[in-house]
């Protein structure tokens, strides 16, 4: 569809995300009450693919679970399917759009979880090479997957796992507590205890990246140092990469590409550390429109 142009005559710009998001494949992974949820996958070019089952990185958008675009981590996906890695970006139920609450969107990321396994062989991944990855109430749904009992999609197969085998995290939302964002957005007090992630830390957590700016004012920085203060006194690998005097979706690629880029390196590091990608001197991390 070509733009309209706007009624000063100019055309509106080019929403890069949306655009990138074309490249993808899209399948739905879900249908419920209706609705269809789409999964968008970018893969690896064949010289770029390893010969193996292949790492992959599933991304959820930032949300307060009330709203946000699945192509914000279009340009993240161009860029680790670059590397040999299936990247796909999830959607899942919002307020906004679906009239849910948290619950619903926490269901979703499990689901999504559960059918990735499920299809491991027709998509080509290692079931057991996941990463989990989101922003703010994405990165909180994905790494409650991992972390919280329950909140799974009735009538799913519960014995088929959904806790990531890793986690990246941007800005996540930790503490659903009332001194933490989102409490009353659960649909009661106790719903919102059960997800407070600041509370569910033991051993045996995937190893997680966490990236935070220190002056968001939406969810505080503190939240992330004592999450991960806490994550590895339980001998859990905890990395925080920490950005002096950044707000809230400082990593967006379309707000500041020097950040996007270094957060990157960043998260290509650690995914190189944990066994998921190859080391690659020649990387580079280009433009990706």
């Amino acid at each position: 569809m070509e733009p309209h142009e706007d009624h000063h005559g100019k055309l509106p710009p080019i929403d890069r995300n949306r655009e990138l998001l074309k490249t993808a494949r899209e399948e739905i992974y879900k249908t419920v009450n209706g609705t269809d949820l789409s999964a968008y996958i970018w893969e690896p070019e064949v010289g770029k693919a390893p010969p193996y089952p292949k790492s992959v990185i599933a991304f959820f958008f930032s949300s307060g679970w009330d709203n946000g675009q699945v192509s914000q981590f279009a340009p993240h996906c161009v860029y680790f399917a670059s590397r040999g890695m299936v990247a796909m970006a999830f959607e899942y139920r919002v307020s906004a759009k679906h009239q849910t609450t948290p619950v619903e969107a926490m269901q979703d990321a499990r689901s999504a979880m559960r059918w990735l396994r499920l299809n491991a062989v027709e998509l080509g991944i290692n079931p057991g090479k996941v990463v989990g990855a989101g922003g703010s109430g994405g990165a909180h749904i994905v790494a409650s997957a991992a972390l919280v009992k329950g909140f799974d999609e009735p009538a799913e197969d519960t014995t088929v796992p959904v806790a990531p085998n890793a986690l990246v995290l941007f800005n996540p939302i930790l503490d659903t507590s009332k001194h933490g964002f989102g409490f009353d957005r659960f649909p009661s007090p106790d719903t919102a205890k059960r997800a407070n992630l600041l509370n569910a830390i033991g051993p045996g957590m995937p190893p997680m990246i966490i990236l935070h700016g220190t002056t968001d004012r939406v969810v505080p920085f503190d939240t992330s140092f004592e999450f991960c203060r806490k994550v590895k006194k339980k001998k859990n690998v905890c990395n925080l990469v920490v950005y002096e005097g950044q707000g809230h979706g400082f990593f967006n690629f379309n707000l500041s590409f020097d950040l996007y880029q270094n957060t990157l390196v960043a998260l290509d590091n650690f995914l190189v550390e944990q066994g998921f990608i190859e080391p690659d001197p020649d990387a580079q991390i280009m433009d990706v429109v």
